[in-house]
């Protein structure tokens, strides 16, 4: 796979800045301008700042599987109707191979702390963070005054998404630096959060045809119209992002098994179908399963007439009957 990636940072000295870390591996930022070397006229800026990540995490993932789905979804939102279009996907700009002469040839490796080695990376549009304002209002409302102090300054915390975890039930009373809201105290409705996270659901399976496996929510400003407003977190929207895990599924009996075991696993986001639940809980799992039955339908009949009608049903009960009851944070 040859790749001409960086051509728009290779004069370039300013250094990368670490944004988040996980399994997957570290995750840098660039500010500046992403020039576009394939998918477009030579020398067409895109005005995005980029988010960098570095396959230096967990073994089994694979930043050129991210890479492929990411441009699979992508091509796929072109075909999406545009009423369920709801949620946004951060473009996808280039993979670089470790061994790309481009390591060798320009300052990219320099622009990493001293001691980092050149690994397959992915370059797509970075997800722009809260405001300022806005995590200053969320700090001084529901952080410990004695620390709220500390963490408005913390530069850490101008990477700020929020992860809508429709999932689980916060229990009990957290003493810690790190706080977990419910969306009830942010003044969030749980229910238009279910319905736009449905959605996304419905069009990667039956659009994309894949299987979900661990991607992730995060609400996040909007570039253009903004899908929810609110007090407390200003005009936003919902994305999703990491598909390093995920999967081609079939759209038969196998594939279904694949999607439902991808959701169970993912439960932290997704409303939660075990019984035994607060009645606002299965509210929203009623609400979170009508929105999804009905997106699916929309897409299958507008965009999508090879996939059989019967098999977002059959997935809703597959989920249903397989689980679990779920985990309490």
């Amino acid at each position: 796979m040859e790749h001409e990636a960086f051509h728009h940072e290779e004069l370039s000295t300013t250094a990368y800045r670490r944004i988040g870390a996980g399994f997957c591996g570290s995750v840098w930022t660039s500010t500046l301008n992403h020039i576009t070397s394939s998918g477009a006229e030579q020398g067409t800026t895109v005005r995005k700042p980029t988010a960098i990540k570095r396959e230096d995490g967990g073994p089994g993932r694979s930043l050129l599987n991210d890479y492929e789905i990411h441009q699979t979804l992508l091509e796929s939102y072109t075909r999406c109707p545009s009423q369920l279009a709801t949620f946004l996907i951060p473009e996808c700009y280039d993979f670089v191979a470790g061994s790309y002469k481009g390591w060798e040839t320009t300052n990219i490796l320099a622009r990493f702390p001293r001691g980092f080695s050149p690994c397959n990376i992915l370059i797509t549009q970075r997800i722009p963070p809260f405001p300022q304002d806005a995590r200053d209002a969320i700090i001084s409302q529901y952080c410990p005054p004695s620390l709220a102090g500390n963490i408005k300054a913390d530069i850490n915390n101008d990477d700020c998404l929020i992860r809508p975890y429709l999932g689980r039930r916060k229990w009990g009373r957290q003493e810690s630096r790190i706080r977990v809201f419910s969306l009830r105290e942010l003044g969030l409705d749980p229910f238009a959060y279910s319905e736009v996270m449905a959605q996304a659901l419905a069009f990667m399976h039956w659009l994309a045809k894949v299987d979900a496996n661990d991607v992730e929510f995060v609400l996040a400003p909007a570039e253009d119209t903004p899908q929810f407003r609110s007090r407390a977190l200003g005009d936003h929207s919902m994305w999703i992002l990491d598909f390093d895990c995920c999967r081609r599924m079939s759209m038969d009996r196998l594939g279904i098994e694949q999607a439902a075991g991808a959701f169970l696993r993912n439960d932290p986001f997704y409303p939660h179908p075990s019984r035994g639940e607060e009645e606002e809980d299965r509210m929203l799992w009623q609400h979170f399963k009508a929105a999804f039955l009905e997106a699916s339908l929309t897409i299958i009949r507008q965009a999508a007439p090879e996939v059989p009608e019967d098999l977002p049903q059959f997935l809703i009960d597959t989920i249903e009957s397989t689980a679990r009851p779920r985990a309490a944070i």
